[in-house]
C-alpha cells in the first residue's frame, strides 16, 4: 500500500462526522449538495485573475476548473488545506480528475503527450497534508488524462525556494511581490507542461511557475485547479470548456 493510500485509509477511520462544506452532521466528508458545488461545469476562468499573464506577453494562460472559491467550496478546501481534514483528499482528487477529463480533448489538439506539474507548496504545508496537497491533485490529473487517451505523466519538476512565504490573507500586490522568483525548475520537462494547483486567486503563483518554466525553455499549456476566486466577490455563470 502506498503512503498516500495508508494515510487515506487511516483518515477514513477517524474523519469528523460533519460536512466540511456546510457543517451538517453526517458520517461523510461532504454532503451531496456540497459535493455538487465542487463538481460544477468545467470552464476556463483565467479572466478572474487579471495578473495572470504569460512570460511572452501573449494571451492569458488558460485555467480550467469546475468550482468557484466561495461558500461551501471555500469552506471545504480550507478544511482540507489547513485543519487536518485528510479524508477530503479523496473528494478533491475526484473533482480535479473530472475537470482533467473534460479538458483532455482540448489539450489533445495541441500535443500528443504532456507533463503534469504540481505547483509546489511550502514545506510546512506539505507536512500538514500527508498524502494530499498539489502532488495528489497532479497525480489524479495525469491518471485522468491518460485514461482519456492523452498520455500524461506527473513530475515534481518545480520546487519552492526556502524564503517563500504563506500568501493567505495578503492583498493582490503583496501576493505578486511575494511570489516573484520563488519557483524553480529542478527537473526540466521534455514535453509541454500542464500546471496543477488547488486554488487560483490573484494568479501570482501560477504566473511565477509559468515564468520559471519559460526561462528553462518549457512550454506551459495551461493549468487545472480545484477552484477560482470569483471576480469582485461575485459568482458569475460558468461557460463551457
Amino acid at each position: 500500500m502506498t503512503l498516500q493510500r495508508t494515510w487515506q485509509a487511516a483518515a477514513d477511520l477517524i474523519w469528523s462526522a460533519d460536512c466540511a462544506g456546510c457543517g451538517r452532521e453526517l458520517a461523510s466528508p461532504l454532503c451531496g449538495p456540497c459535493r455538487a458545488d465542487l463538481l460544477g461545469p468545467v470552464s476556463r476562468r483565467e479572466s478572474s485573475a487579471p495578473r495572470l499573464n504569460p512570460a511572452d506577453g501573449g494571451p492569458a494562460l488558460p485555467v480550467w476548473c469546475a468550482a468557484w472559491y466561495a461558500g461551501t467550496v471555500r469552506h471545504a478546501i480550507v478544511a482540507w488545506k489547513r485543519t487536518g481534514r485528510y479524508e477530503l483528499s479523496r473528494e478533491m482528487t475526484r473533482a480535479i480528475a473530472r475537470s482533467a477529463e473534460a479538458v483532455g480533448p482540448v489539450l489533445a489538439k495541441i500535443t500528443s503527450d504532456l507533463v503534469v506539474a504540481p505547483v509546489p507548496s511550502r514545506l510546512a504545508r506539505r507536512w500538514s497534508r500527508p498524502g494530499g496537497g498539489t502532488e495528489a491533485l497532479a497525480l489524479a490529473v495525469a491518471e485522468a488524462l491518460t485514461g482519456a487517451g492523452l498520455p500524461a505523466r506527473p513530475s515534481m519538476a518545480l520546487a519552492r525556494t526556502h524564503w517563500s512565504k504563506d500568501q493567505a490573507g495578503q492583498a493582490s500586490r503583496q501576493r505578486q511581490a511575494g511570489r516573484e522568483g520563488t519557483t524553480l525548475v529542478r527537473t526540466r520537462p521534455d514535453q509541454p507542461v500542464l500546471l496543477v494547483d488547488d486554488v487560483l486567486t490573484t494568479g501570482a503563483t501560477l504566473l511565477d511557475a509559468e515564468r520559471a518554466l519559460a526561462r528553462a525553455g518549457c512550454q506551459t499549456l495551461g493549468a487545472v485547479v480545484l477552484a477560482v476566486s470569483p471576480p469582485s466577490g461575485q459568482v458569475p455563470d460558468a461557460r463551457g470548456v
